[in-house]
């Protein structure tokens, strides 16, 4: 079964590489070796699935760069619960606290969570 201290440690690991791609300063492969062979990505705009590879890659690397543009700097991992799926999945729900910049400079702060199949 999923232990919940492992997707914690799992969420801290991804809150540092997230960050790090907001400053520019990483590795594109490092946010594909946190994900599995095929992924699942559910936004307002769909749902898309694709393969670990070069068109996630691609989807990173574009996302990051809007991120950027909409002014945000540092993302928090606050919380994270564990729902058990099976014996080696679970929903992970992640509390985030996204620090934002606004076009005239003064700081936001968004509050939000994720579901996660983990």
């Amino acid at each position: 079964m999923a232990a919940k201290a492992d997707v914690q440690k799992f969420f801290k690991a991804y809150e540092k590489v997230y960050n790090d791609a907001i400053a520019g300063n990483f590795d594109i492969d490092d946010f594909g070796e946190m994900y599995s062979s095929g992924f699942v990505s559910v936004t307002p705009a769909g749902v898309m699935v694709g393969e670990n590879g070069q068109q996630l890659k691609d989807i990173m690397k574009k996302g990051f760069e809007a991120y950027r543009a909409m002014g945000s700097k540092k993302m928090i991992c606050r919380e994270v619960s564990v729902t058990p799926i099976d014996h080696d999945h679970c929903v992970a729900k992640v509390q985030w606290s996204g620090e934002y910049e606004r076009k005239d400079k003064s700081p936001v702060t968004i509050d939000f969570e994720v579901d996660y199949l983990v």
